[in-house]
């Protein structure tokens, strides 16, 4: 119960970030943004493991728990969150948050074959709910014809074209993000923890995207963006820190699968807080708020089946 009410709360957050990614991609490119973001990641955790006392306990974990955080931060952060923030820029926070909630079958279907974990009718029947909301929305999607995309905020209104680039990019990052639970369960079954995951998660994650720094094109405009690109890449990069500190938290009270489905409400969050911060610049129609809804009432089975579990 307590791991399913953390992802409740781990999604509300991301919401959070969504919105604030959104409006730093539509001011700087979508990698400058994931870059900042994944490097503030282990400056934020090392203050944390600091406060925690867990940081002098870096050598008492084994090496395959590093391992499989490490993987993790790689396939979530530098693959998924690349992928994830470029489906924000093409097509919104709305559609890509749709289509990228599609992870949770990933993690589901991974986590009976690997994790032995089991799906329950009740958890399958939210799995279906939760996933025929993203596939309402992105079927009954209107397209606009190119030259009428461009009058409007990159996102807002789309051409076919863009939407399918969206849709491949929102479906990479449910793959990427759909995996990364799988391994974080991994390395708990090894005896790593959730500060400590999370600090190898993206300190692997920054090691790998930081050989980009050595184009000219990065690291000028790292370099040379305006203060208001660097404050919004910095608040996604905080955000998305404690966001994912959550999660790590509720993987390590609850399966998978459960985390997934749950942080399917993710859409729902942004959708409130796009209403009240984006709306001039994200797109809302019914189909938007059936497939949310559907969404909704998926995750709330899921957490009816964890009470009358216990």
């Amino acid at each position: 119960m307590i791991g399913a009410l953390i992802s409740f709360v781990f999604a509300m957050t991301f919401g959070v970030n969504q919105i604030i990614t959104r409006r730093g991609v539509l001011r700087a490119s979508s990698s400058y943004v994931a870059n900042i973001s994944i490097f503030s990641g282990p400056v934020f955790f090392l203050f944390v493991t600091g406060a925690t006392g867990d940081l002098f306990k870096l050598g008492n974990f084994s090496w395959e728990s590093y391992a499989f955080f490490a993987a993790a931060g790689v396939v979530h952060f530098t693959l998924g969150r690349t992928f994830g923030y470029k489906a924000l820029f093409l097509i919104g926070t709305m559609r890509a948050n749709l289509i990228s909630s599609m992870n949770g079958i990933v993690t589901s279907l991974l986590a009976v074959l690997i994790l032995k974990e089991v799906l329950t009718p009740l958890i399958v029947l939210g799995i279906l709910f939760s996933l025929s909301g993203p596939l309402i929305a992105a079927l009954k999607e209107e397209m606009v014809d190119t030259a009428t995309a461009k009058l409007t905020p990159q996102g807002k209104h789309i051409d076919r074209e863009t939407l399918y680039r969206g849709l491949l990019y929102g479906s990479g990052a449910a793959i990427f993000w759909g995996s990364s639970p799988i391994l974080i369960k991994m390395g708990f079954d090894h005896g790593g923890t959730s500060v400590i995951g999370n600090l190898t998660s993206f300190s692997a994650a920054a090691l790998v995207i930081a050989p980009s720094l050595l184009r000219v094109k990065t690291r000028d405009e790292i370099l040379c963006s305006d203060r208001q690109c660097l404050k919004l890449a910095l608040l996604s990069g905080l955000t998305t820190n404690i966001a994912q500190l959550l999660r790590f938290v509720a993987l390590a009270f609850t399966s998978a699968i459960t985390v997934s489905i749950v942080s399917r409400t993710i859409p729902v969050w942004t959708l409130l807080f796009a209403l009240i911060f984006n709306r001039k610049v994200d797109s809302f129609n019914r189909w938007v708020l059936i497939g949310n809804a559907l969404l909704l009432l998926g995750s709330f089975m899921v957490i009816a089946e964890q009470i009358f579990r216990i």
